[in-house]
């Protein structure tokens, strides 16, 4: 009992239960949002930005038009901060294609199918705060998605909340004079 050896844990499993993002703790850091989705019928990557210049949050993607994002964006940081390493899932980048996290930028894979949604949040001076890619939803556990780190092989299994919307809609102030139509 004595001269047994230990539990040996893989190293796989080491960093399981962090975040991915340690040192990202404060979402009134984040300046800019940008989500790449991947138009598998077109072969083409689709950016969606928003960010926070001269004193305006404004979505470049759109010929900088004028946004409604203060609220969102820090929201949608806030849950990126909460993302945490559940479970290990794979090392293996043949894998990548089947969990749909291959990167929508990524002009070196001749896969159509299988790309995820690149989540990119950057701070001050374009700081790179968190940057990942989403893929398919885990079979049989709601509120799982796969997640990679782009420059990593390495993919988890993450519980996520967060709504990261890429339609110019949810981004803008739909009623621009904000007035009820019982006033005017």
């Amino acid at each position: 009992f004595i001269t047994s050896p230990g539990d040996i844990t893989p190293d796989s499993f080491l960093d399981q239960g962090e975040p991915f993002f340690p040192d990202f703790v404060d979402p009134n850091e984040a300046m800019t949002l940008e989500v790449v989705d991947y138009d598998s019928d077109t072969g083409t990557p689709r950016p969606f930005k928003v960010s926070f210049t001269g004193g305006k949050w404004l979505i470049p993607s759109h010929h900088n038009y004028l946004a409604d994002g203060a609220d969102r964006l820090s929201k949608t940081a806030a849950g990126v901060i909460g993302i945490i390493k559940d479970d290990f899932r794979s090392d293996n980048a043949g894998e990548h294609e089947e969990m749909g996290v291959l990167d929508p930028l990524d002009n070196t894979s001749a896969s159509l199918q299988g790309r995820g949604q690149r989540v990119t949040i950057k701070g001050a001076n374009e700081a790179i705060l968190a940057d990942f890619i989403v893929g398919n939803e885990v079979e049989n556990r709601p509120g799982f998605r796969f997640v990679r780190v782009p420059e990593q092989k390495r993919v988890y299994a993450v519980r996520m909340d967060i709504d990261i919307s890429t339609n110019f809609s949810d981004w803008i102030e739909a009623d621009l004079l904000e007035v009820e139509k019982s006033k005017i």
